[in-house]
C-alpha cells in the first residue's frame, strides 16, 4: 500500500530513488555471495523468497482479477521471462565473471537504453534536457566508475552478460506499462514472479544436478532475504509504482544514482573510503539528473505509449 500512496505527482519519483538504493545494495550482496552461491539458485531463491513474501497480500488480488490475469497472460509471462527469470540470472552470472567497477558502469546504461527504446519503439521524442542531462550524468558515472583514467576498467566475459540484463531491464521498464490500469500493482508482480518460478525450477535442479548446492550459513540466508524481500519484492513495487506515475524515461533518469548509492553503501558496509573524484561524480550525476527532470511531470504524463 505504501508505493500506493506515494505514486502521485513527485512521490514517484521517491519510489524510484528508493528502488536504486535498495537494488545498489542488491550489487553488495552478489559481490559477497558470488563464492557461496552459485547464479541460478541465487536468482531461484530470490524469486521463491520474493513470492512468499508478496503472497499472503497478492493472492487476493489475483483470485479478484483473474479474468484480467487471463486475458493478459502473455504479457504476464513475457514479463516474467524476461525481467525476472532472464534478467536475475545474467546479473548473478555477471557478478561472477566480471569486475564490480565494470558491472557499474554496465548496469548504469539502463536509462539510455530506455531512451534509445521509447524512442525507436515508441516515436518519443527526448528533449534537448533529457537528451542533455543523461550524457552528464553518464560523463559522472564514468568518472566515477573508472576514476578519470580508462585503465580502471578491464573489459571482461561478463561484461556482456550485464550489458545484456540492462537491456532487458530497459525494455521490462516499458513494457510494464501496457499492463492495464484496472489491473493492481500486487496482481502484476505476483503473477509475474509466480511464473519466473515455474520457469527457473527446471534451470534450478539443472545447476543442482550439475555444480551441487550451497553451505547454508547466517549470513548466507540474510543476503538471501535481503535480495528476495527487499530487492526483489519491495524494489520492484516500487519501481514499477514510479513508471506507472512518471514514466519509464523519468524514472530511469533517478537509476544513474545507482553507483552514488553503491559507494556510499561500500563506505558504510566495507569501510572503504569516498575518494574525492566519487563525491564529483555524484556531484556531475545528481546535476545531469535534475537537468533531465526540468521538464513538469504534468507534461511528462505522455511519455510513453504502449503500441497499438
Amino acid at each position: 500500500m505504501a508505493p500506493r500512496r506515494l505514486a502521485h505527482g513527485y512521490g514517484s519519483y521517491l519510489l524510484a530513488l528508493l528502488a536504486t538504493l535498495i537494488w545498489s545494495g542488491n550489487l553488495i550482496a552478489a559481490r559477497g555471495l558470488k563464492d557461496n552461491v552459485p547464479p541460478v539458485s541465487l536468482a531461484f531463491w530470490r524469486c521463491l523468497v520474493a513470492t512468499l513474501v508478496m503472497a499472503p497480500w497478492g493472492l487476493g488480488r489475483i483470485s479478484a482479477e483473474i479474468q484480467l490475469v487471463r486475458s493478459h497472460l502473455k504479457l504476464l509471462a513475457f514479463l516474467g521471462l524476461s525481467g525476472i527469470a532472464v534478467f536475475t540470472i545474467m546479473v548473478y552470472i555477471a557478478a561472477h565473471t566480471t569486475a564490480a567497477t565494470n558491472m557499474s558502469l554496465l548496469a548504469v546504461t539502463a536509462p539510455a537504453f530506455i531512451l534509445l527504446l521509447a524512442r525507436a519503439l515508441h516515436g518519443q521524442r527526448l528533449g534537448w534536457c533529457r537528451s542533455a542531462g543523461t550524457v552528464l550524468a553518464l560523463a559522472g558515472v564514468a568518472a566515477l566508475v573508472t576514476r578519470g583514467t580508462l585503465s580502471a576498467v578491464q573489459p571482461r566475459p561478463g561484461d556482456l552478460w550485464i550489458l545484456g540484463a540492462t537491456l532487458i531491464f530497459a525494455y521490462y521498464s516499458l513494457l510494464v506499462r501496457r499492463a492495464p490500469p484496472a489491473m493492481s500493482s500486487a496482481t502484476v508482480l505476483l503473477t509475474t514472479f509466480l511464473i519466473a518460478l515455474v520457469l527457473l525450477l527446471p534451470c534450478y535442479l539443472l545447476e543442482l544436478a550439475l555444480v551441487g548446492g550451497f553451505k547454508v550459513t547466517v549470513p548466507v540466508l540474510a543476503s538471501i532475504c535481503y535480495v528476495g524481500a527487499l530487492s526483489s519484492a519491495a524494489a520492484y513495487s516500487c519501481w514499477n509504482r514510479a513508471v506507472e506515475g512518471v514514466g519509464a524515461t523519468r524514472a530511469g533518469l533517478l537509476y544513474y544514482f545507482l553507483p552514488v548509492f553503491t559507494a556510499l553503501l561500500s563506505a558504510w558496509i566495507l569501510g572503504e573510503p569516498i575518494a574525492p573524484e566519487q563525491a564529483l561524480s555524484a556531484a556531475l550525476i545528481i546535476a545531469g539528473v535534475a537537468l533531465g527532470l526540468r521538464r513538469s511531470p504534468r507534461r511528462s504524463g505522455s511519455n510513453v505509449h504502449p503500441p497499438h
